[in-house]
């Protein structure tokens, strides 16, 4: 797809990490609102709306449903706006954050009428949901009432004791959902508030996600994408992790109001925007872009034809590589979506050991920046993602085997490492599959490919959480690992399609420095 002008250096252009880390400011606020939100909205959904798996995973895929319509629209209406004081990207990235700390704000408040009306009815107490009639008196046996009474006094329990416990925790969370359930039920204005007002904020978020995801490729050469979407990946972990921090340490309970979390959450993506906005100069960014091209004489094929169509065989290759997309997403997002229930109700893990799984398996993207702008420029895209595939697949498999049945301690370390391992390889697949789509677009329409990428990735993300939910409701406890079965057959399509593709790549590069990978700021 490149050229370049006799005497250029094959390696002599050289990625601004600078410029790509300023805006890598948009994606950072993103990833900081949907790391919460994957994480606690099941928890809202179950807990204190009292849906079940199936129910949630509906809604959970409302967002998703959303940006297969809305994510092209506000991709392509941003590539159109070029007339913007600001940049054609900015000008969304703006207004959209603000609508949805807004929105999200005014969301939490209708949550917490719920909420209240939940905590009133003692939904904490056995005792209250032996008398309302939604746990049996036979489980609230002397017993457990004693490992009750030193659980809460802070005891650690273990063996045939922790069995016991935790059969006795399944009944009770069960009946506390159900008397969740009836409390909505019993106030049906709340939770259409509460969903209304959840469209607003998923609306505004989607209206932005993609003008901030062609800004990357607006400013960057096509050869150094993949550096620089490892980057951009790298600022998106940040805000996760900050998220993360942010439900670990404002989330603890399992029943508490969420008015803290989400407020200290708005001002996060708040100050990212500023961060964005102090630092970003769309349009001065976009002529450096041109003016290295020109300088060093990178000739885009696809941009000389002009207006012209796709070959027959590039289109191929892209609908391959959203189909690579799409597997992923339909595999990863499963797991994803249920995590916190399924360790919380399955491996009765502890709410807040649910987020440290969660910084880890972001610190495996974080360590997979450098080894994914070697793979990417060394092997090219199509073998890094490959190679990215068997690690997750590979990872994923034994969580399969692992249940409450195993040393609590080895149970935690084990189910850790996995996830860990898995983000490893996830993350290369993610960092890659992005350029391969902007590989093929124009200068003119690449906010439209970037559509086509997250058509891809949320159709996956729409429907992949209510199946998922749908097979967990319809197993026995002891069986509800098969969601990991589920995914782990979809990543390993994935592997299929992209071995398959036969465009969107780069090529690889000569033996360079580790440095030169990423050039060196000015």
């Amino acid at each position: 797809m490149f050229g370049r002008k006799k005497g250029a250096s094959d390696d002599a252009m050289k990625l601004d990490i600078k410029r790509t880390l300023f805006v890598g400011f948009g994606f950072m606020g993103i990833m900081c609102f949907w790391e919460v939100y994957d994480y606690i909205m099941p928890l809202i959904l179950n807990r204190v709306f009292g849906l079940n798996a199936t129910a949630y995973g509906v809604i959970m895929g409302l967002d998703n449903l959303l940006a297969i319509f809305l994510l092209p629209l506000f991709g392509h209406l941003s590539d159109r706006y070029t007339k913007a004081k600001y940049g054609r990207r900015t000008t969304f990235i703006v207004t959209g954050t603000v609508l949805a700390v807004a929105g999200m704000i005014v969301m939490i408040v209708v949550e917490n009428l719920q909420f209240l009306k939940v905590m009133e009815a003692s939904i904490e107490s056995p005792q209250a949901l032996i008398d309302k009639g939604y746990l049996s008196a036979d489980v609230w046996t002397a017993q457990v009432q004693q490992l009750w009474e030193r659980v809460q006094g802070g005891a650690k329990l273990s063996g045939e004791e922790l069995r016991i416990y935790n059969d006795f925790l399944t009944s009770f969370n069960q009946a506390q959902t159900d008397m969740a359930n009836a409390v909505m039920r019993a106030n049906p204005a709340i939770i259409g508030g509460f969903i209304a007002t959840l469209l607003v904020v998923l609306i505004a978020m989607s209206s932005y996600r993609s003008p901030a995801i062609a800004l990357m490729p607006d400013v960057t050469p096509k050869p150094l994408r993949s550096q620089a979407n490892a980057l951009i990946t790298l600022m998106g972990g940040a805000g996760g992790l900050a998220s993360i921090v942010l439900y670990t340490v404002l989330a603890k309970k399992r029943y508490q109001s969420h008015i803290a979390l989400f407020c200290t959450l708005g001002g996060v993506m708040l100050l990212m925007l500023l961060g964005f906005i102090l630092t970003v100069r769309e349009n001065k960014f976009v002529q450096m872009r041109m003016d290295e091209e020109a300088k060093w004489g990178v000739v885009d094929e696809e941009e000389a034809t002009g207006n012209a169509p796709l070959a027959k065989e590039k289109r191929v290759s892209l609908v391959l590589i959203l189909a690579t997309v799409f597997l992923w997403f339909m595999g990863w997002n499963a797991i994803k979506s249920h995590l916190s229930t399924y360790a919380t109700n399955v491996l009765k893990f502890d709410d807040g050991f649910v987020g440290i799984i969660n910084i880890l398996n972001g610190a495996g993207g974080a360590i997979a920046l450098l080894p994914v702008a070697l793979m990417a420029a060394k092997w090219g895209r199509k073998k890094t993602i490959l190679a990215g595939v068997v690690i997750a697949v590979a990872a994923f498999v034994p969580c399969i085997f692992l249940n409450d049945g195993i040393n609590a301690v080895a149970l935690k370390i084990a189910f850790t490492a996995c996830f860990l391992i898995a983000g490893f390889g996830l993350v290369i697949i993610n960092v890659n599959t992005l350029p391969m789509v902007t590989e093929l677009a124009k200068g003119s329409n690449v906010g439209q490919y970037t559509g086509y990428y997250y058509v891809a990735s949320m159709t996956a993300q729409a429907i992949t959480p209510m199946i998922g939910g749908a097979i967990m409701d319809a197993v026995p406890r002891q069986y509800k690992s098969v969601i990991f079965i589920y995914g782990i057959i979809c990543i390993a399509l994935a592997f299929v399609t992209m071995f398959f593709t036969r465009h969107g790549d780069n090529k690889p590069e000569k033996k360079k420095k580790v440095i030169e990978y990423f050039g060196e700021e000015d």
